[in-house]
C-alpha cells in the first residue's frame, strides 16, 4: 500500500493481470516501463506537485500494489531515474522499480475520476444482464441526479425547502431495494426533481422500458384538465362515451389518484401539473396501480345519473383496434380561418416554431384580414407548450401597441459542467445578470408596415407554457388587447433554457433549467401566470371571445 515516500521491499515476482500487461508479463516485467533507483527512496510528483507527505511502502502481498489517484500524471524520480505515467481515466499503467542489487518490484498506477458523479467507473456503469440495478448503482444515480440538478440549474431551491428536499432524497434511498429496475428508479428519482417546482426541470418518463406491446393495460384513455376532472379521451368498444367525466377507478376516487400521481409532475402550479399529467398517466397508472381488471365509474356527458363499466386490460394492438376511429390530422404550427359574417378570424396557435415561416404567415394573415376589413382576431394559444420565443416576437409586432421586449431581464448561470454540456469550453463559470435597456425594446410595426388595428383576443388554458406564456404575459402587458380562459402554467418569473441530463447508470434521461427570466415588466414579489380579463374555463374561452367579438361589431 501506498505510504509516505517510496521504501522498496524485493518482492518475488507477482502473477497478476492489469490493464496493458497480462499475468506472465507482470512476472518478468517484460513491456513494462522500468525505473531504475540507486537506493531504497522514491519521490512522487501528482500533476507536476510533489507529494511530501505521502510515503509508499510496498507490500508485496498486494501482488501489484496499487496506487489509486486522481493525477493525469505521476512522475517517480530517484537519484539516477525519473519516469513519468499517463494513465486515462478509470485506466491502469503497470510498471517495474528495479534496484541497484537488481530487485525488482511491481506496481500499478489506476486513474480514478476527479469526480465520479461526471465520470463513473466502467464497473459502476455495468448493468446486469437482468436489466436490474444493484441497490449501489441506484443510489449512485440519484446522488448524481442531486449533483448535477444543483450544478446546473440556477438555484434548485428558490421554490423548495432545502431540508425538506435533502430529507427526501435520504428516504427515496433508503428506501431502495437490494435490485432496482429503471422503472423503480423512476418512482424514486422523479419526486426529487418535481420538488424544485420548476416546470422546465422534469424527470421524463421511461416508457419504453415500462411498456412492450404484449403488455396489457388500461382500456381507456383520458385527459385531465387544470381543474381536476379526468375526461375519457376514447375507450375500447366505445364503452365510455368520450368525454366522460371518469368518477373511480377499482373503487379509489379520481382525487386520490389524481393526488398520489401530482408528486411525480414536475410543475410551477398546481394546475399546471394536473394539466401535463395526463402525459405520463397511462405510466404511473400501471406502475402505481396495477390491475387485473378495471372497474369505472363514470358521468357520460349531459347526464346526472353514474354509470359502471368492467374492462379486461387488453394489448397496445387490441387498444388500437378497439378504439373508435378518429379521423388523425397533422396540426400545423399555426393557420387561421375568417368568419366574414361575424367579422372574425382565428388564428390556431399549438407551436412557436420556425420564426422566418411565422414571418411568412404573419405576414399574409394580417394582409388578408386588412383586405378584407375583418375586424376582430382571436389567436388560440390554449393547446401551446412553448418553442422558440422569437417566433412570438414576429407576431407581437403586429399586435402591440408599444415596444417590448418579453424577457427584459435573465439570469444565466455557467459552471464547468454545463460549459461542457453546452460544447462550450470557452465560457468562463460565473452568474450573470442581464438586463434589457428600453432603448433596444423591439418596436411594434407602423400603420404602412401592416401594423393591425383590429380587436384582438387571446386564449389561455393552463396547460399554456414556456414561450406561450411568456407570449401571453407580454400580450396582457402591453394592452395588446383582451385574454380570455385561465391563468397560464408558466409564470412571470421563471426558470428555462434547458439541458438535458442523462443520470449515468439508468440513462434516464432530466431536462433542467439553466436560465432564469423576468418577463416584460415582471415584479418576482407578485409571481403568477397571465391572469385572464375575462375567466372562464379553456373549453368555453373561444365561445366567450367569439361572444364578446360580436358584440362589440
Amino acid at each position: 500500500m501506498f505510504m509516505r515516500g517510496l521504501f522498496l521491499a524485493a518482492v518475488a515476482a507477482v502473477g497478476i493481470a492489469a490493464p496493458g500487461a497480462g499475468a506472465e508479463d507482470i512476472k518478468s516485467g517484460a513491456g513494462m516501463p522500468v525505473l531504475r533507483t540507486a537506493n531504497d527512496r522514491v519521490s512522487m510528483w501528482m500533476d507536476g506537485r510533489k507529494k511530501n507527505a505521502d510515503e509508499w511502502t510496498l507490500d508485496p502481498s498486494a501482488r501489484p500494489d496499487v496506487l489509486e489517484t486522481t493525477a493525469a500524471t505521476v512522475t517517480f524520480a530517484s537519484e539516477c531515474d525519473t519516469l513519468t505515467v499517463s494513465p486515462k481515466v478509470w485506466e491502469s499503467v503497470d510498471l517495474v522499480i528495479v534496484t541497484a542489487k537488481g530487485d525488482s518490484a511491481f506496481a500499478r498506477v489506476t486513474r480514478q475520476s476527479a469526480n465520479p458523479f461526471e465520470e463513473p467507473s466502467p464497473a459502476m456503469r455495468k448493468i446486469a444482464p437482468s436489466g436490474l440495478l444493484s441497490r449501489e448503482q441506484a443510489e449512485f444515480d440519484i446522488r448524481a441526479l442531486v449533483y448535477s440538478l444543483s450544478e446546473i440549474h440556477p438555484d434548485i431551491y428558490s421554490m423548495c425547502d432545502q431540508e425538506a428536499f435533502h430529507r427526501a432524497v435520504n428516504k427515496a434511498i433508503r428506501e431502495l431495494p437490494d435490485s432496482v429496475s429503471i422503472p423503480r428508479l423512476y418512482l424514486a428519482a422523479a419526486p426529487l426533481v418535481a420538488m424544485i417546482g420548476d416546470g422546465h426541470t422534469n424527470l421524463g418518463f421511461p416508457f419504453n422500458d415500462v411498456f412492450t406491446e404484449e403488455l396489457p393495460r388500461r382500456p381507456y384513455t383520458v385527459d385531465i384538465t387544470g381543474d381536476g376532472r379526468m375526461v375519457c379521451s376514447g375507450s375500447v368498444d366505445g364503452r365510455i362515451p368520450e368525454g366522460s367525466e371518469i368518477l373511480a377507478v377499482n373503487g379509489m376516487s379520481r382525487d386520490s389518484i389524481l393526488n398520489s400521481m401530482l408528486p411525480y409532475v414536475a410543475g410551477e402550479r398546481r394546475h399546471f401539473r394536473l394539466a401535463r399529467l395526463a402525459g405520463v398517466y397511462s405510466g404511473l397508472d400501471y406502475l402505481l396501480y396495477p390491475a387485473d381488471s378495471y372497474t369505472v365509474e363514470f358521468r357520460a356527458p349531459g347526464k346526472k345519473k353514474t354509470e359502471t363499466v368492467s374492462y379486461q386490460p387488453v394489448t397496445w394492438a387490441e387498444l388500437n383496434e378497439r378504439l373508435p376511429r378518429k379521423e388523425e390530422s397533422k396540426r400545423p404550427p399555426y393557420s387561421y380561418t375568417v368568419n366574414e359574417k361575424d367579422n372574425v378570424a382565428i388564428m390556431d396557435f399549438n407551436s412557436f416554431s420556425d420564426q422566418e415561416r411565422m414571418g411568412h404567415f404573419a405576414d399574409s394573415m394580417f394582409r388578408d384580414l386588412r383586405e378584407r376589413n375583418i375586424g376582430n382576431l382571436i389567436i388560440d394559444l390554449r393547446q401551446n407548450g412553448g418553442g422558440n420565443s422569437n417566433v412570438g416576437d414576429t407576431l407581437l409586432r403586429y399586435i402591440s401597441p408599444i415596444p417590448f421586449d418579453q424577457f427584459d431581464k435573465s439570469l444565466v448561470r455557467v459552471t464547468p459542467l454545463s460549459a461542457r454540456m453546452r460544447r462550450n469550453a470557452n465560457i468562463t463559470p460565473g452568474l450573470y445578470f442581464f438586463e434589457a435597456d428600453t432603448a433596444d425594446y423591439i418596436n411594434p410595426r407602423s400603420p404602412e408596415e401592416g401594423h393591425y388595428a383590429g380587436r384582438v383576443y387571446l386564449l389561455t388554458s393552463n396547460y399554456t407554457f414556456s414561450s406561450a406564456a411568456s407570449f401571453s404575459w407580454t400580450f396582457k402587458e402591453a394592452g395588446c388587447g383582451t385574454v380570455v380562459g385561465e391563468e397560464t402554467g408558466g409564470m412571470n418569473v421563471a426558470y428555462g433554457d434547458i439541458l438535458s441530463y442523462r443520470m449515468p447508470v439508468s440513462r434516464l434521461r432530466a431536462s433542467v433549467s439553466f436560465k432564469r427570466f423576468w418577463q416584460f415588466r415582471a415584479n418576482e414579489n407578485d409571481i403568477h401566470g397571465t391572469l385572464p380579463d375575462v375567466a372562464v374555463p379553456s373549453s368555453a374561452a373561444l365561445d366567450e371571445a367569439l361572444r364578446l367579438a360580436r358584440k362589440r361589431r
